[in-house]
């Protein structure tokens, strides 16, 4: 169910971030390594602004750069249900990358944006 997972999560998000070390029909084991350096050079956004901002999504915050640099490692266990699998790849896909491409584009400015300045307080966050 590990490498189920791992393979669940590697296929809607490798367009948006590469996936490393994958064997044939790009699949990989218990393990999705995701290659941040293509990002972080055209953003400056990188494996430890992703990181802390998944915490405001409710998610711990992932192995940053090992084995290789400028990665995250998302390991699911063989526990995790499809929904917080789903969770996840939505939090990945459609709130932290639509706002590394709002950097990108110029909308937010790079050193002032929700991902530089993650992670955020609950008072913060609702408004408090």
């Amino acid at each position: 169910m590990a490498i189920l997972n791992a393979n669940y999560i590697a296929t809607p998000l490798k367009d948006a971030y590469p996936v490393l070390y994958t064997g044939r029909d790009h699949r990989m084991a218990h393990e999705c390594i995701l290659d941040i350096c293509p990002l972080k050079e055209e953003t400056h956004i990188g494996e430890i602004d992703i990181a802390k901002r998944l915490i405001d999504y409710g998610f711990h915050a992932l192995t940053m750069s090992f084995p290789v640099a400028c990665t995250l490692m998302v390991e699911p266990n063989e526990s995790e249900s499809k929904v917080e699998l789903d969770r996840f790849i939505n939090a990945m896909l459609l709130a932290i990358r639509s706002e590394i491409d709002r950097v990108a584009q110029g909308e937010w400015p790079l050193r002032d944006n929700p991902l530089v300045n993650a992670p955020y307080v609950q008072a913060e966050l609702v408004g408090y």
